[in-house]
C-alpha cells in the first residue's frame, strides 16, 4: 500500500467523486455528481500548497483518500487549514486504511508549518478522530445534520 498525491493518481478522480456524492450528496441536493468531480479535480492540481488530496491505493486499488484544505467553514474564520473529505468506502472499512492515510496527511500538514488542523464530522465519526488526538471544541446542527468541528494542535 502506497499513500500518493492525487495530482499524481488523477486516475482516481472520478471514483473520489462518485464516493462523496453518495455519501455527502443528500447533504446538498442542488449538487450533482458532474460537480463534486470538478471540486475533487481541483484537490489534485497540487504537491506543494493547499488545497491538496492524498489517496491510499494497493497499485489500482484505491483504498482511502484524505484532502488538506483552508477555511471550510464560514462559521470559523480563524480556523484556518482544515482536514476534509476523509472516506474509505463501506466495503474497506474496518481494515486500518484511516490509521495509514491520517497520519501521513497529519505529518505533511506538519511538515509544510501547519500548526493546527480543524474539521468537521457527524456524530458518528468523532470516536474515529478521537483516536487521532482530535479534540471536539463545537456541536452543531447543519441543515438537521448533527456536527461537530474538532481541533488537532501539532506541538
Amino acid at each position: 500500500m502506497t499513500v500518493s498525491f492525487l495530482a499524481d493518481k488523477k486516475q482516481f478522480i472520478p471514483t473520489i467523486a462518485q464516493w462523496y456524492f453518495n455519501e455527502w450528496g443528500r447533504l446538498t441536493p442542488s449538487r450533482s455528481l458532474e460537480d463534486i468531480a470538478i471540486k475533487v479535480s481541483a484537490m489534485a492540481e497540487s504537491r506543494a500548497t493547499l488545497p491538496l488530496s492524498f489517496v491510499l491505493h494497493d497499485d489500482d486499488e484505491l483504498l482511502a483518500v484524505a484532502e488538506l484544505k483552508f477555511h471550510e467553514h464560514p462559521d470559523f474564520p480563524d480556523y484556518k487549514h482544515w482536514l476534509g473529505g476523509v472516506f474509505v468506502p463501506p466495503d474497506k472499512r474496518g481494515k486500518g486504511y484511516s490509521n495509514i492515510i491520517l497520519p501521513h496527511t497529519f505529518r505533511h500538514a506538519k511538515s509544510v508549518g501547519i500548526s493546527s488542523l480543524y474539521l468537521q464530522c457527524e456524530q458518528h465519526n468523532i470516536d474515529l478522530y478521537l483516536k487521532h488526538d482530535f479534540e471536539v471544541v463545537h456541536r452543531m446542527n447543519d441543515d438537521g445534520v448533527e456536527k461537530a468541528v474538532m481541533a488537532l494542535k501539532f506541538e
